[in-house]
């Protein structure tokens, strides 16, 4: 049961990485990246409101944009998915205890 615990907290965290090198790759090999980049976006769908915020900071480097546009659009989500799927683990455990 602990390995299925730790498969699905990074689960998250597998997607994005997958995700994250798509869209690299997509980028770099000149495709029709607008899907990946869709997929992305419904991944981070949940989270956007924390995007739209204006957090995110213009860079003029391209590799450094798409690295800070990376982290807000995929690794903070994924983080932020993780750590729900621990809370409700967590509430579900704390709610076995209590019914004992």
């Amino acid at each position: 049961m602990v390995w299925i615990k730790r498969l699905i907290f990074s689960l998250p965290f597998l997607i994005a990485a997958l995700l994250t090198i798509l869209m690299a790759s997509a980028d770099h090999f000149h495709l029709y990246r607008e899907h990946i980049a869709g997929y992305g976006f419904l991944f981070g769908t949940p989270w956007a409101w924390l995007i739209d915020r204006g957090w995110l900071p213009t860079f003029h480097n391209y590799w450094l944009r798409a690295a800070i546009g990376y982290l807000f659009i995929l690794w903070i989500p994924a983080t932020l998915y993780s750590i729900s799927i621990w809370l409700l683990f967590f509430a579900i455990a704390k709610l076995r205890t209590r019914s004992r």
